[in-house]
């Protein structure tokens, strides 16, 4: 569990591609530029549909909190909050996002 959900803001700061109701995220394969010529720049990592409502909201104007209450919203899911909180845990570990804190 994340600490203080009210008070993170989570950031993209990953490359992305919006792919119509799908996000596309792009991560480096290698970074040795040479690897990146034999092998391609980047995977690519096709996000579902409550995956990519989640990635939208990464702007650092919504809470963890805030955003899980949203996906229960918008996907009836009644364990969003860990749902949520796991995601985004993962996200962060793969570099693909960081979190700001409020100093409220």
């Amino acid at each position: 569990m994340l600490k203080n959900p009210d008070r993170l803001y989570p950031l993209r700061k990953a490359q992305w591609e919006n792919n119509g109701d799908t996000i596309i995220l792009f991560r480096e394969k290698s970074k040795f530029k040479i690897l990146r010529k034999l092998w391609g720049q980047y995977f690519r990592i096709n996000l579902d549909k409550i995956g990519s409502f989640v990635w939208k909201l990464l702007d650092g104007g919504n809470s963890v909190e805030e955003i899980s209450r949203r996906l229960e919203e918008e996907f009836k899911i009644s364990d969003s909050e860990q749902r949520t909180q796991d995601f985004l845990v993962s996200l962060y570990r793969g570099g693909f996002i960081e979190f700001m804190e409020s100093k409220e």
